[in-house]
């Protein structure tokens, strides 16, 4: 017998504390793990979690506001595809904070989700005492990530030419199909990815982005995001760093940037 699967928002509430104080809405790469994710908030903060479909959650946030989205890094086995989602949330609703799920913090990846407008950067396979800590803090203003995932930030920063010593706009410095890699490679796509996209072979995007670099004066993705970010090829309107560096909270293995006084 066929069956047909109705998608609902399932909605998590802690029982022992009665109200809720404040709303989550999570997209997971996948039901189950939104559901856990969920149920392991509600078990743990007096919060309402909210499973939905990336389809959903700009119409859900749109009805209804939240106080906190967490999303996917890849969704329906799309990779990268919760970065797009991220940037879209971000500029539609900047006053709302994003956590974003990573399962490979790696540096280019880690840059590019808090340049989608990530507070958070979070790998599931962490525990979930840091699930919620992250959860408690970007919630309160700040800004969380585990220790190696900031370094990534710092070093990043700290490889990046001042904006002045930059080559001009890369648009009037690369070929049109040069751009297209480039863009591509801007926004977390991998090769394989990129040529998929494109139509071309493995090797040439490789010698594209090769040529770019050479152009453009930077030597890894992670300048390349940086890059564009100051040319004006902006992929969310939040800063991945706090502007005063020295209120930095390192506490064991995880960095949190506090909110500015006042929030």
């Amino acid at each position: 017998m066929a069956t047909h699967v109705i998608h609902q928002e399932k909605i998590s509430r802690i029982s022992q504390h009665g109200v809720s104080t404040f709303k989550v809405i999570i997209v997971g790469r996948d039901p189950l793990t939104a559901s856990l994710l969920a149920d392991s908030l509600t078990n743990n903060l007096s919060c309402e979690s909210v499973t939905a479909r990336h389809s959903e959650l700009l119409r859900m946030l749109g009805s209804s506001a939240a106080d906190l989205v967490i999303i996917s890094a890849d969704l329906n086995s799309i990779a990268g595809a919760g970065f797009d989602l991220a940037s879209a949330v971000s500029a539609a609703y900047p006053s709302t904070p994003i956590i974003i799920l990573l399962d490979e913090p790696v540096s280019d990846l880690v840059i590019r989700a808090f340049i989608s407008g990530a507070r958070g950067v979070f790998n599931p396979q962490d525990s979930m005492t840091d699930f919620i800590d992250c959860v408690e803090r970007v919630r309160k203003g700040a800004i969380w990530a585990r220790k190696e995932v900031s370094d990534y930030l710092m070093d990043a920063l700290k490889s990046i030419p001042a904006p002045g010593l930059l080559n001009g706009d890369p648009s009037s410095l690369l070929s049109t199909r040069e751009l297209q890699v480039v863009q591509c490679a801007a926004r977390g796509k991998t090769n394989k990815a990129i040529a998929g996209e494109l139509r071309l072979s493995e090797h040439t995007v490789k010698n594209y982005l090769f040529k770019a670099f050479e152009k453009l004066g930077v030597s890894s993705r992670v300048e390349l995001l940086f890059y564009m970010t100051v040319r004006g090829h902006s992929f969310g309107p939040r800063s991945a760093v706090p502007e005063d560096r020295s209120r930095v909270e390192m506490m064991g293995d995880v960095a949190s940037f506090p909110a500015a006084s006042g929030e």
